[in-house]
């Protein structure tokens, strides 16, 4: 693989190799074909017409996925360092339902259907880590359906921040971004902001924000 031992590291350190015997995962991986590719600035990086199945994880830099309604690019989330996608992906012969691109220069390490197959029929602890990531996808998909659907940009972006489930959150976009994923516009989210810091709810400080009453906060907007 055209890795380094750090680049080799960072794949290792994600949640669906831990506790498995990574002698014989990189042995499949290479066997396979897996590798790294380097990526410019708004480079696609997956898109809905890819004719592979494949999923990455990001080495460094950062991306997006957006739609691939060209009708709407609405923006669905942010990917950093060590973030996977494509998981879900690999075993359907759907289209993707989004596309993906560099949000600033990147590096990303793809694995192959067959390497995750293998992975899968050979190492039971890889199993039981691709079922748990799955159902943490779904958890977050069923979060996201939440706070869209949830009326007021106030309510909208409570039930963003309690997804994080920690009291101190550094948001990974702008808030121009931000109100792009909430789907509600910037002013709308900045009265938001102001509505919960006013109410007692958080502290803001640039992008760190600190939950100072979050089941207060919660039940105010459930």
């Amino acid at each position: 693989m055209n890795i380094s031992k750090k680049e080799t590291d960072k794949i290792f350190s994600s949640p669906i190799f831990a506790g498995i015997d990574l002698a014989h995962a990189i042995t499949i991986l290479d066997r396979h074909g897996c590798g790294a590719i380097d990526f410019e600035e708004d480079d696609t990086i997956l898109s809905q017409n890819d004719p592979s199945h494949k999923a990455g994880i990001i080495l460094a830099g950062e991306a997006v996925a957006t739609t691939a309604d060209d009708s709407k690019n609405a923006l669905l989330r942010f990917f950093g360092t060590g973030d996977l996608f494509g998981i879900a992906n690999l075993f359907t012969n759907e289209c993707y339902v989004s596309s993906i691109r560099a949000k600033k220069s990147c590096r990303v390490f793809f694995f192959t259907e067959e390497a995750i197959r293998e992975l899968l029929e050979n190492d039971h602890t890889f199993l039981y880590n691709y079922l748990a990531f799955l159902s943490g996808r779904i958890c977050y998909l069923n979060r996201k359906i939440r706070y869209l659907t949830a009326g007021s940009a106030e309510r909208r972006l409570a039930l963003y921040l309690s997804s994080f489930q920690t009291d101190s959150i550094e948001l990974d976009a702008s808030l121009s971004s931000l109100s792009e994923l909430l789907d509600i516009g910037r002013a709308s989210l900045y009265r938001a902001f102001d509505t919960l810091i006013a109410d007692g709810y958080i502290e803001k400080n640039g992008r760190s924000i600190r939950l100072l009453a979050p089941d207060a906060m919660m039940k105010d907007y459930q």
